[in-house]
């Protein structure tokens, strides 16, 4: 009986320790097992920090490159302004709108300064008229007459009679009268008859106008002289034609016709003296 026992107990003794060495593998088993599961979970982490640091990265770069894309578009914009100053430069160094805008001033103030001198021009002639100031010949400045000293003659016209854009005055009389001109503060003579042999008219001819002398008196013989100005003090051309008998002491001789000294055929003459008498405009 007592032999059984100790078997039993010898065999409870054993399976015990079998027991206790079957759950300790296991347990040693199952803390492998954790360890796993753990260096799994801390490579799962490290490889998903991984990737987040490498997307952190990525999206880093990114916005480094749109930033260096917006340096280089504010590059561009700062070259772009750049350039339109340059091109502004270049179009200044330029005839440009500025510089049209300081002509056309200067044009506007050289036509106000030409309307003040018309305006004082016709002022002038009109202190002449009503006898506050005398008329002066240019050839000589002392020699001086009002308006009362030309008893004979009566005003006429105002009109450009040399050509400057400024209107003379005409005082019809004897010989075709007498030509003022107002310039430089100042009532000037500009023309005058004197004598049959040189009665003034004008007239008109090759777009200009022309002052005429006269010389119609004698039988078989006539002359013109007339003279063309660009202002009263600037005398711009000269012609001179005329008629006369071939032979002065034959009466009954073929006519000579002349223009600036040279002979012409008379429809040449004809067709001038035509043009030349169509426009003139006598003053006597």
């Amino acid at each position: 009986m007592n032999g059984h026992k100790k078997r039993n107990i010898l065999l409870c003794a054993f399976l015990t320790a079998l027991s206790m060495s079957a759950c300790g593998q296991v347990k040693e088993e199952s803390a492998a097992s954790r360890q796993e599961s753990g260096i799994q979970t801390s490579e799962g982490t490290d490889s998903e920090i991984k990737r987040e640091s490498f997307a952190d990265q990525q999206e880093s770069d990114i916005e480094s490159e749109d930033s260096g894309a917006n340096v280089d578009e504010s590059e561009n914009a700062g070259e772009s302004t750049v350039n339109q100053q340059e091109s502004g430069g270049q179009a200044a160094a330029n005839p440009d709108p500025k510089e049209s805008t300081v002509d056309q001033q200067e044009n506007s103030v050289q036509a106000v300064e030409n309307a003040d001198s018309e305006g004082t021009a016709e002022e002038l002639l009109d202190l002449f008229l009503n006898g506050s100031i005398s008329a002066a010949d240019p050839e000589d400045s002392t020699a001086a007459f009002n308006i009362t000293d030309l008893g004979p003659y009566s005003i006429g016209e105002k009109i450009d009679l040399d050509n400057d854009g400024e209107n003379e005055l005409v005082m019809s009389g004897p010989y075709g009268g007498i030509y003022l001109d107002a310039r430089n503060g100042r009532v000037y003579e500009f023309a005058a008859g004197d004598g049959d042999a040189r009665i003034l008219s004008y007239t008109y001819y090759n777009g200009a106008v022309w002052i005429m002398y006269s010389d119609s008196i004698h039988a078989g013989y006539e002359s013109y002289h007339m003279e063309r100005f660009e202002g009263a003090d600037n005398l711009t051309a000269e012609m001179d034609f005329g008629e006369e008998s071939a032979d002065q002491n034959d009466s009954e001789s073929d006519m000579k016709y002349t223009l600036n000294g040279d002979v012409i055929f008379y429809d040449e003459y004809a067709q001038l003296c035509s043009k030349i008498f169509a426009a003139q405009v006598e003053t006597g």
